[in-house]
């Protein structure tokens, strides 16, 4: 066994870690595995050390159209030939079932249906080679249990595969179970996925609670309105969840003309949140400013920081409105904040953090992909609106006029509308009524 492998099999961080993981040899031979990753598949040290994974663990023969073998060749090949880490997403992947203690023979065992975020990330010696890969995976079958047997809008497209919506939600549980993982002092070896020393521990009561909040969001997710997103889901719970959360709003943020609310309950809460971008101050914008949660139970309070978003949201009954960024390791990218209405509140909702921490999780998960669209798309409307507006006043004609003619050129051009509506914002038109 090469020696990089030794070292981290042999780390007091990778022994103790609550995160399951696999060491793999180039030949995808099993060199090492920690107590996490034995609690996770049920099987023992002495079954693992030394066999091949794929006969450790096979496809289940028993499942028509099996992808779990394939799919993770795939995703080792890639690291080996690329030497970067490869997440493999949302997987099924059924085990076999665990022996009974004493049992020897080698009569077939069952498989128990199992579903997986599997990450593989490269190891590699002193002169930069490839000597081997460490599987990462975090167990997600009873949320994807949950969604396989649930109803409702959120039933499976197919047996077995959950809509796009939820797999989404499945995709970013697996992302903030990674991120909340119980930290553990330094050690020899930097374990991808593994976090630093420093953070809080999370008790067996905090991951319960998680769980279910979770629970109530995957709920959330299959009874709301189709296209409501993933964020919307924790919006919609968070208000159901959360006493004296009345309204809930999460906002992308970026250039001051380039905020995008991603999700909202409420016309009253989006009122509440546009207050800021009117006043240009508020608590959603200074959490996304200062990278800390802004919590202001009483918000009608002497000296308030925020003097004129503070009387206009006191005018629509704000009594109390709690921020919370959502961040990165390197950078805030949103807020989720809180909105009751009345009189104030003593305290924030107790588990207002932990939604915090989950719309986090969700938001970088998709932040790739819906979100990203979502954003574009009302940045671009925006763009058009206002060329709209600009030739409606520099041509003395009806906006409809001036939709009418921008569609129609954008169309002659071969262009998209937004891009001739920024050449318009930017003086930049070709052929128009300039």
């Amino acid at each position: 066994m090469h020696d990089t492998l030794r070292t981290t099999s042999d780390s007091s961080l990778f022994k103790v870690t609550t995160a399951p993981y696999l060491l793999l040899d180039t030949d995808f031979y099993i060199r090492g595995v920690n107590p996490a990753y034995l609690r996770a598949t049920g099987r023992s040290r002495e079954e693992l050390t030394g066999a091949f994974i794929f006969d450790a663990f096979p496809d289940n023969p028993g499942e028509t159209g099996s992808t779990g073998v394939r799919n993770l060749t795939a995703s080792l090949e890639h690291v080996m030939r690329h030497g970067t880490p490869h997440d493999m997403g949302i997987q099924r992947y059924d085990i076999p079932a665990a022996r009974a203690p004493g049992d020897a023979t080698r009569t077939p065992r069952g498989f128990r249906v199992k579903a997986w975020s599997p990450v593989n990330s490269p190891l590699m010696d002193a002169e930069g080679r490839v000597v081997g890969v460490l599987h990462h995976v975090e167990d997600i079958t009873t949320v994807y249990e949950s969604l396989r047997h649930g109803g409702g809008s959120g039933a499976a497209d197919s047996p077995g595969q959950p809509t796009a919506l939820l797999r989404g939600v499945l995709r970013a549980l697996a992302f903030h179970q990674r991120a909340a993982r119980t930290p553990l002092p330094p050690a020899p070896v930097d374990l991808p996925g593994v976090a630093h020393a420093g953070r809080r521990g999370v008790s067996a009561d905090d991951l319960a609670r998680r769980d279910a909040l979770w629970h109530g969001i995957m709920h959330a997710a299959r009874q709301g309105p189709p296209g409501g997103g993933c964020l919307a889901a924790v919006c919609d719970c968070a208000v159901r969840e959360l006493p004296g959360a009345d309204a809930a709003v999460i906002t992308l943020h970026g250039d001051k003309s380039q905020n995008v609310q991603l999700a909202v309950t409420s016309l009253w809460g989006q009122q509440a949140e546009e207050l800021q971008w009117l006043t240009g101050s508020g608590p959603s914008l200074t959490a996304y400013a200062t990278g800390r949660p802004v919590l202001v139970p009483q918000l009608n309070r002497p000296a308030s920081d925020w003097p004129l978003f503070t009387d206009a949201a006191c005018r629509m009954g704000v009594g109390a409105a709690f921020a919370y960024p959502l961040s990165t390791a390197t950078t805030t990218v949103g807020t989720l904040t809180l909105y009751h209405r009345g009189r104030e509140l003593a305290a924030p909702p107790a588990d207002a953090e932990v939604f915090a921490q989950i719309a986090a999780a969700v938001l970088l998960a998709d932040l790739e992909g819906d979100i990203a669209d979502q954003a574009r798309a009302t940045t671009d409307q925006d763009d058009i609106n206002a060329a709209i507006g600009v030739l409606a006043v520099s041509q003395h004609i009806s906006t409809n006029d001036a939709f009418a003619w921008l569609r129609t050129t954008a169309r002659a051009k071969a262009i998209p509308l937004a891009t001739l509506a920024r050449e318009i914002l930017t003086r930049r038109p070709s052929g128009g009524p300039f």
